[in-house]
């Protein structure tokens, strides 16, 4: 019988049947939630924290699973939450408590029905805060950031007395990042913190160096010309006579000028000159740490200011550049300059960083109150696991990239005249103590390469054996964006691809064809995720990869952006790092398409963008916390015609955790057309103070 068949008040019964008993389904469902139930909560709920009841620990029964009860507090309620108080039900027969749970080698013995303890952290950096917040959801914890109702069973605090140590806190000194000179002293901090400021050291340290300036110049008048000098007389002259020919000085008169003095750049302390680094009149740090920092600097000045959050400081220090920020290791920002204390900076891995010569450290301590042994468990639970260091070096990286490498024309020749281990012999040992190191070479490795110094020579190339340059200075990763990739041809271009794979030296933004050119290349090093992709927007046409020939990748704004995206979508890495080899331009100030090119990047999820194109350096810019890098300038190339396209840029960044924190600029000269060597403090100064005036400061995006 159809239902049509069926008469209309049979129907109607039957509805109402069917409602009754959703209705009755629905009630006994919510009968048996654990909100509604007499009994204890079951294992694994959150526990609510009754303002009105003792605080009793609530036995579970026997058929319940072992796992940890859960009740956690925010900052908001802190007033209200007591010591862990659980709503009970008079009514509810008493259940027996269950046997201990056998402690396992890394759980201690927790019974099953314990109390939450309380935990108070006062005066403790924001990333441990977010720790013991995550730390008491999966333990039996109260947490807060202030003084429970109850006596708390952990405190953790700056104060040593009856504490046990938890934590060493390591605290950085920072400015802003256009900051030419970013070194400082332990001595200038104090003085900093209590209000005296360190204006007399500064002082005293520009007149010292004002005075040996002067007694130099005294000297310079009654001594015969150093050979530098007589080289760098010659060179200008060289210079000037090759940009009015449009050529390079001859090959006779690079002879006959010899090597520079290996004394000249050798030294990387002497960009740094400590009597022209900032002066600072005010302080910024974190509320938060106060404690801490009153711990290692005594009482606070009145110069001394407290901020909320990082946005404060950050805002505070580049809203006046008399303001030193001192905040936590795990805080820093790529906004803010580090600076180097006494020689030493914490963004620096364990080649150039020693921890223990290092004087900027608190102590965090931990204080127990525990009540019995089931207590002193989870308070000892809680404690191991908070790490023993904001800076575990396990977690750090340092990144070292650099400008244009063609070793080639005089460059190759002065190669062939003193060896290729001579390239790298001042800046080769900075560059392999990064853990990560990046060179961005133009040109192919050929075995039958000839040094060709024809200042109209374009075609590029260089012999196999110049490889141990790239070795000198610890290579690890190869960038293949330049537009000389196939001078030689396709098959020579091959043919170095080949010499790479067997040195070990992955390569990317060029490759084998289109597909591995356009491969981002992933590196993992201590926990950080880094992506590093390029491409070539200069051209040529036969510089490009096809589907089926080798040569860079061509740039394409939607395709870049697209893979930038899709890694950052699929938690490919942490942090995304595309190059180009843009539009040549021997400007310090970016290109107008070349900066919406490269804002568009960052927009698209790129972290740090870099331009590898450019023969000088170019300016920086700050999206929040993205960083765009325009031009290096060059590395080893023959380019010794005029001064900025002997200058160059090796940055140096470091991650930590997952993250960007900061961001160094080592400037370089390039001297005997292939050789680059550190600056003068003066030319360092002169150097970043154009490439400064050519930047963009965007730090709230």
């Amino acid at each position: 019988m159809s239902f049509e068949q069926m008469p209309r008040k049979v129907l109607a019964l039957l509805s109402a049947l069917m409602i009754l008993a959703g209705l009755a389904l629905a009630a006994w469902s919510l009968s048996n939630l654990p909100i509604f139930d007499s009994r204890s909560p079951t294992a694994g709920a959150v526990t609510q924290i009754d303002e009105g009841a003792p605080a009793e620990p609530q036995p579970a029964p026997p058929d319940e699973s072992q796992a940890t009860e859960v009740a956690a507090a925010t900052t908001a309620n802190d007033g209200a939450a007591d010591d862990g108080a659980v709503e009970t039900d008079a009514s509810a027969p008493p259940a027996e408590t269950p046997s201990p749970v056998p402690p396992s080698a890394d759980q201690p013995n927790v019974t099953q029905a314990v109390a939450p303890i309380a935990v108070v952290l006062e005066g403790a950096p924001p990333a441990l805060q977010e720790l013991a917040a995550s730390i008491a959801i999966s333990q039996s914890i109260i947490y807060t950031t202030s003084a429970p109702t109850a006596a708390p069973v952990v405190r953790l605090d700056a104060t040593p007395q009856s504490g046990e140590p938890v934590q060493d806190v390591v605290f950085a000194a920072a400015t802003r990042f256009d900051t030419i000179f970013p070194v400082t002293t332990w001595e200038r901090v104090q003085m900093a913190w209590k209000g005296a400021g360190d204006a007399g050291t500064k002082d005293e340290d520009r007149a010292e160096t004002e005075t040996k300036s002067g007694d130099n110049a005294e000297s310079d008048v009654e001594a015969e010309p150093t050979p530098e000098d007589a080289l760098a007389t010659a060179l200008t002259e060289a210079e000037a006579e090759a940009i009015a020919a449009g050529m390079y000085v001859s090959e006779e008169e690079l002879i006959a000028a010899g090597k520079t003095d290996p004394s000249v750049g050798a030294n990387l302390a002497d960009e740094y000159d400590l009597g022209r680094a900032p002066d600072f009149n005010a302080v910024a740090v974190l509320s938060d740490t106060l404690p801490l920092l009153t711990q290692i600097l005594g009482e606070a000045g009145p110069g001394v200011q407290g901020y909320a959050d990082m946005t404060g400081v950050i805002d505070a220090v580049w809203a006046d550049e008399g303001v030193l920020a001192l905040v936590p290791f795990d805080e820093l920002d790529p906004r803010l300059a580090t600076l180097a204390m006494d020689g030493q900076n914490p963004i620096e891995n364990a080649n150039r960083f020693d921890i223990d010569q290092y004087p900027f450290i608190a102590t965090l301590y931990a204080h127990m109150d525990a009540a019995n042994e089931e207590q002193q468990a989870l308070a000892d639970a809680f404690l191991a696991q908070i790490p023993p260091t904001n800076r575990d070096a396990d977690k750090l990286t340092v990144l070292a990239m650099t400008g244009v490498t063609a070793m080639v024309r005089f460059s190759a020749a002065q190669i062939d005249r003193y060896g290729p281990d001579w390239v790298a012999e001042v800046v080769g040992p900075e560059l392999a103590a990064a853990d990560i190191t990046h060179i961005s070479n133009e040109v192919p490795f050929v075995p039958d390469c000839e040094t060709n110094t024809n200042a109209e020579n374009f075609n590029f190339c260089s012999p196999p054996s110049y490889m141990a340059a790239l070795e000198d200075a610890g290579v690890d990763i190869i960038g293949l964006t330049g537009n000389h990739q196939n001078d030689y041809g396709r098959e020579a271009a091959l043919g170095s691809l080949d010499m790479y794979e067997e040195a070990g030296l992955p390569v990317y933004g060029g490759g084998r064809d289109k597909e591995a050119a356009f491969a981002p290349l992933y590196i993992e090093h201590n926990g950080n995720r880094l992506a590093f992709l390029g491409a070539n927007s200069y051209g040529p046409e036969f510089a490009w990869a096809t589907d089926a020939l080798p040569g860079s990748a061509k740039f394409d704004l939607a395709i870049m952006s697209a893979t930038i995206r899709s890694i950052k979508q699929k938690d490919l890495a942490d942090v995304v790092l595309p190059e180009l080899q843009y539009q040549e331009s021997y400007d310090t100030t970016p290109l107008i398409d070349q900066r919406q090119d490269f804002t568009a990047l960052v927009r698209a999820g790129a972290d740090i963008v870099t331009g590898v194109q450019s023969h000088v350096p170019q300016g920086v810019e700050l999206n929040g916390d993205k960083v765009i890098l325009y031009g290096l300038g060059n590395l080893y190339f023959d380019q010794m015609w005029s001064r900025p396209t002997r200058e160059g840029m090796i940055i140096k960044h470091t991650f930590y955790d997952g993250r960007l924190i900061g961001t160094q600029i080592l400037t370089t000269l390039l001297y005997d057309y292939a050789q680059p060597r550190w600056t003068s403090a003066d030319e360092r100064e002169s150097l970043l103070e154009r490439v400064f005036e050519a930047s963009y400061w965007n730090i709230d995006r």
